[in-house]
């Protein structure tokens, strides 16, 4: 599903490109939005990077990061490029609102699993460990010059979902094109230090919340994370981003579970798993996506019928 030229083609016969990713954006879907805008800018095109959401506390460090928008008004698209999300739904805001005549043919770039997409063309590359790196394989076909802030953009997309290059989705390729974007200028200590080691102290009194509501059970971990928890340690959700790992860090779990409540009687379900369980078969029963070893997904209900049900899910695959 890879149709790198497709993609070429779309760049090539269009002046006006609209980016967005998913809402609620992590370092994949913001950096990649952005390398790809700022790449084709450099092709002379006009684009506009769009996300529902602000670019979270510890991803704003990136080049470029306060141009990304969150209203379009009325302006018209030859292109709409889908980056790390296959449904218009999920990016919500303005572009699920927007007419489709007026967001152009609309193009997917992504490297997740999906049960179905929205989209004209497909350009996903399932072997890819980020969207950054469909996003890297794209410049290289087309002749793209790599800056200093471009491939910044990219290998924080590597750092954020190759897990610093620790999961098993690093692979040789991967590390390779990470050694080009040294070359061309990205600073993986400058990365990981805005990454880990910039968070606002609110960010351990909502760990020590979330921490609290941990248990296991059957090699499964599982926490809890409340609108409730971020009102009381005065958090944004986006430092909770690796609070997941916690209890995939424990001896003897095979699959973590982050239950995170997105407003009342809606949650959404990450799962993480080590090496045997492929997780993104447990998302799909509910209609959500992933990888192998990272998917999730939104379910309605309330909080216990909804572990109950996903704990069960999850039972069924170990």
């Amino acid at each position: 599903m890879a149709n790198y030229q497709q993609v070429i083609d779309v760049i090539k016969s269009g002046s006006k490109f609209l980016i967005a990713s998913h809402a609620h954006p992590d370092g994949d879907g913001i950096g990649s939005t952005i390398a790809l805008g700022k790449g084709l800018e450099r092709m002379g095109k006009k684009v506009v990077m769009f996300n529902a959401d602000k670019v979270p506390y510890n991803l704003q460090f990136l080049p470029y990061s306060n141009e990304v928008v969150d209203k379009l008004g009325d302006a018209a698209f030859d292109a709409t490029f889908m980056v790390d999300c296959s449904q218009r739904d999920r990016i919500s805001g303005d572009v699920a609102k927007a007419q489709k005549n007026s967001l152009g043919k609309i193009v997917l770039i992504d490297h997740h699993l999906f049960s179905a997409a929205e989209s004209d063309i497909i350009c996903v590359d399932e072997n890819a460990a980020a969207t950054g790196e469909v996003v890297l394989k794209l410049f290289k076909l087309i002749g793209t010059k790599i800056s200093p802030e471009i491939a910044t953009l990219l290998f924080c997309t590597f750092v954020v979902d190759s897990g610093s290059f620790r999961y098993s989705n690093t692979s040789a390729g991967l590390l390779r094109d990470a050694a080009d974007l040294i070359e061309a200028g990205a600073s993986p200590w400058a990365i990981s230090q805005a990454l880990d080691e910039s968070n606002p102290p609110a960010t351990i009194k909502l760990l020590r919340l979330v921490l609290e509501t941990f248990d296991m059970a059957d090699g499964i971990g599982w926490v809890v994370l409340s609108q409730q928890m971020l009102k009381e340690a005065s958090a944004s959700v986006d430092v909770a981003e690796e609070f997941i790992n916690y209890p995939r860090s424990i001896k003897g779990i095979e699959v973590a579970v982050l239950f995170r409540e997105l407003k009342t009687g809606k949650w959404k379900i990450s799962f993480r798993s080590k090496d045997r369980v492929d997780v993104y078969k447990i998302a799909a029963c509910f209609k959500g996506g992933g990888h192998a070893h990272a998917a999730g997904c939104t379910i309605e209900g309330d909080l216990a019928s909804i572990k109950a049900m996903v704990l069960g899910e999850v039972r069924k695959h170990l």
